[in-house]
């Protein structure tokens, strides 16, 4: 693992080139190019381990974590859009596959929706493969931005609240736990080797025939007292394949 960090680098975007930068109806078109890309790699990372069978796997998430939308008053040179986003977790958590319309949102709330599709699909498609995301933010302690980077102190922590939020999402909803706003990070790569060398795998046939019930929740209890159950919470079926067009 040392050896693997050893051969990384980053090369995230400043806010002074996220604001200097093009912007499209949607937000920042680099972010989100970056982003799709980035959440491509994983969902393709995912479909190739389903075809490992019967054991735990763990996939370490390296990121900055996102927003589709930042820094939104500065781009506009409008400080009164500054705080408008909503809490990226407890939205996830809290929103159907079916409760978004879009049409009737404002900007952010475009990219906001975008960006929680983006990551539902991902982690449906860790959840069919059994694998779990361990989330780490490179950028370790935040105390604020950089002086030279000139971001309202207001945007500034909104734009690392929904970063960090972005990859709680992924860890907690694949079984995993997020790596954010702390220095520690061997301490998190011995929880994670840990976690992965003592594991059960449960397995079992749903009686729910229903194919509409695409979502299936999960829920893992023990009757041994004074024990801390960490499991995902549910799984997706696969969507049916779609229809081959007709000559």
């Amino acid at each position: 693992m040392d050896e693997a960090i050893a051969k990384i680098s980053g090369s995230a975007l400043k806010p002074k080139e996220i604001i200097e930068g093009p912007t499209t109806s949607e937000g920042p078109s680099e972010v989100r190019y970056r982003a799709h890309v980035a959440f491509s790699t994983a969902n393709e990372i995912c479909h190739n381990l389903e075809k490992v069978q019967n054991r735990r796997k763990a996939v370490i998430f390296v990121s900055n974590g996102y927003d589709f939308n930042p820094f939104e008053g500065a781009r506009y040179a409008d400080p009164n859009v500054i705080g408008t986003t909503n809490n990226t977790a407890q939205t996830f958590r809290n929103m159907g596959e079916n409760d978004y319309d879009p049409f009737t949102r404002q900007q952010n709330e475009f990219a906001d929706a975008d960006l929680m599709r983006e990551l539902s699909e991902l982690t449906r498609s860790a959840n069919r493969a059994n694998a779990t995301f361990y989330t780490i933010d490179p950028r370790g302690l935040v105390a604020g931005a950089d002086i030279d980077q000139d971001v309202d102190p207001t945007e500034w922590n909104d734009y690392l609240r929904k970063s960090q939020d972005s990859l709680r999402v992924i860890a907690e909803q694949t079984g995993g736990f997020a790596t954010v706003n702390q220095n520690d990070f061997d301490k998190a790569l011995k929880r994670i080797d840990a976690e992965s060398s003592d594991y059960y795998v449960l397995g079992y046939y749903s009686n729910n025939p229903d194919p509409l019930k695409r979502t299936r929740k999960i829920d893992v209890k023990v009757n041994r007292p004074n024990m801390d159950i960490w499991s995902r919470k549910a799984y997706s079926l696969r969507p049916p394949p779609e229809p081959k067009a007709t000559k």
